[in-house]
């Protein structure tokens, strides 16, 4: 997971090599069994445990997680609602056992949407609530978010207000950004979910939230200005302005925070970076807002990351000579 360093490998035992060929052998064997009764259309609770067994073993099997929702759907219990409610919660806590093992496989998460899909009547708040300390184990792991943006999308469906379930969930992001800002995961459920904001907002509660949104990419960037994920994030947000003054206000806003940024941490290199793209998207919506002292700043710039990133150099010099053509302005 992140933020684990992984553990040196010591040399196995002769006993403990025997003991390793004795499971896979029986693994082996588990997994033959699981194929024939698969290839003999078998559907039955001894099938059932069966795979249950070989899942245990080996959560990456896709072909045995299918076989497993055939037999499930083959079963006279899944006729009967109570029955195929009680089967299929029980089915829900095995996968717990399994996400314990393994968060991060894809059959496994794909599972349990179909689970929670053929439930007679799915719990999707204490779902919801299951989601929130799964992540709290890995706060950035793409399957639970993915995982929790449909469990959302179906809150959203049964929920007497969507767009409250929607506000709920942007604060969400919020204290999951603010606890750590470098979760990319987080930012970008954030940015899923921004528009639908947006959309409820009057004008005026509209320039409120987007100054809400540049104060916490600010803080991000005051946190860790190398981390990427608050800079990719301003970057979405310049492109979903409504016009172009909108973008060149927002530009303004993230040239004088590098500034000031800069002032603390003059070789900062991603700082460095966003100002000059920041002064080239100026250059290429509004050229005549930027003055002479802007453009030499933004050429001297590029000659300090020339220095502090040589192995792009190269890049820096070309984006020196287009911006100094533009400007008129010998490099």
């Amino acid at each position: 997971m992140h933020g684990r360093r992984r553990q040196a490998q010591k040399e196995s035992t002769e006993a403990e090599k025997a003991q390793t060929r004795q499971q896979v052998e029986r693994y082996c064997a588990l997994n033959q069994q699981v194929m024939e009764l698969k290839a003999a259309s078998v559907f039955s609770t001894e099938s059932l445990s069966a795979t249950k067994r070989l899942l245990e073993q080996n959560t990456e099997l896709h072909t045995v997680w299918n076989y497993r929702r055939t037999i499930f759907m083959h079963l006279d219990a899944w006729q009967n609602a109570d029955e195929r409610q009680q089967m299929l919660e029980q089915e829900l806590n095995f996968m717990l056992e399994i996400i314990q093992k393994n968060i991060k496989s894809y059959w496994m998460w794909g599972h349990r949407v179909w689970t929670l899909s053929s439930l007679p009547r799915p719990e999707w708040k204490r779902e919801l609530g299951l989601v929130a300390k799964l992540l709290a184990l890995d706060a950035r792991n793409y399957h639970g978010w993915n995982y929790r943006r449909f469990i959302v999308s179906q809150l959203k469906v049964v929920a007497a207000d969507a767009h409250a379930v929607d506000e709920s969930e942007f604060a969400f992001t919020t204290e999951q950004i603010n606890r750590d800002c470098a979760n990319h995961a987080a930012w970008h459920n954030r940015s899923k979910l921004l528009p639908s904001i947006l959309a409820h907002k009057s004008e005026s509660d509209q320039q409120q939230v987007l100054q809400t949104e540049n104060d916490l990419i600010m803080n991000a960037i005051y946190t860790d200005p190398e981390d990427q994920n608050a800079w990719l994030y301003y970057d979405w947000l310049l492109d979903i302005q409504k016009s172009d003054d909108d973008r060149c206000r927002l530009l303004r806003n993230k040239i004088t925070a590098i500034q000031e940024l800069l002032e603390l941490d003059e070789d900062s290199k991603r700082p460095l970076i966003e100002l000059v793209s920041a002064y080239a998207e100026l250059q290429r919506l509004a050229p005549d807002t930027i003055s002479d002292i802007e453009k030499a700043d933004c050429l001297d710039t590029l000659c300090k990351l020339k220095n502090i990133d040589p192995f792009r150099a190269g890049r820096y010099s070309d984006m020196s000579r287009t911006l100094g053509q533009q400007w008129a302005l010998s490099v």
